[in-house]
């Protein structure tokens, strides 16, 4: 599937020594999506052109403007994304659909309210779902996915940013009916408190990254109650946060 996210340009490769040729190379695809809550224009995504649905639902909830069990009927159509959920309210402009999104996302609770453990080695073994096979073509996409306590990889998803990867992967857990609180977070992005928070509204009680998290990025997991993990390797990673939900043998 890796030819739907790409797209053949043209570029000039110039050399050290004087030598230029033309050549194509692929680059990552980028497309609008047109985001419609309870029959209103919500917001503008701009994300890889695939799993539309899932963007959409994903970043509701991880934005704090809807939960779960709020949503009830999600349709696309071509670019564009309408969502209806049960909420008895009515959205005049996008003005108040912004001034209400801001007012739900500061009381909304971010605290995980989770007890799951996880084992190191289904950690370490999360590193071999690091790379897609769009990332080695175009070296320009993140990568998300949701891997349970067994090690087992439930969802796996591409995009041009690493913050839509995750409101996919969150996206794709809702429509799929998956208990996040058993799963953990993989993610090739650095972590700063805006991606530690998405994924708290969301559930999820750890988050692992091959890259660093920000110091506000520590700071939001423990507040929040969520292991997270950075520089994860095969041999190694750090745990920075709620370290408790690794089970290791402190020396």
């Amino acid at each position: 599937m890796p030819e739907k996210y790409t797209i053949s340009y043209p570029a000039k490769r110039v050399y050290s020594d004087g030598r230029a040729e033309d050549i194509k190379v692929l680059l990552a695809r980028e497309c609008p999506v047109k985001l419609f809550l309870d029959g209103n224009f919500f917001t503008t995504l701009f994300a890889s052109p695939l799993e539309l649905k899932e963007l959409a639902v994903g970043h509701l909830i991880t934005e704090g403007v809807v939960s779960f069990r709020e949503i009830e009927n999600v349709e696309t159509e071509g670019g564009e994304v309408r969502i209806l959920t049960r909420k008895d309210k009515q959205v005049l402009s996008t003005k108040t659909a912004e001034e209400a999104r801001k007012e739900e996302k500061a009381s909304r609770e971010t605290f995980v309210d989770s007890d799951s453990v996880f084992d190191p080695e289904v950690l370490f073994a999360g590193t071999e779902h690091l790379e897609s096979d769009t990332y080695r073509l175009t070296r320009g996409t993140h990568l998300a996915a949701l891997i349970d306590r067994k090690g087992k990889l439930a969802i796996q998803i591409v995009d041009i940013g690493r913050h839509n990867a995750l409101d996919k992967a969150i996206g794709a857990a809702f429509l799929k009916g998956l208990d996040l609180s058993q799963h953990y977070m993989l993610s090739t992005g650095r972590q700063p408190a805006y991606m530690v928070t998405k994924a708290a509204r969301a559930g999820v009680p750890l988050i692992a990254t091959k890259a660093m998290p920000f110091d506000s990025g520590v700071e939001a997991a423990e507040k929040a109650n969520i292991c997270l993990i950075g520089q994860l390797r095969k041999e190694s990673m750090l745990i920075f946060a709620s370290e408790w939900r690794v089970k290791t043998e402190k020396k």
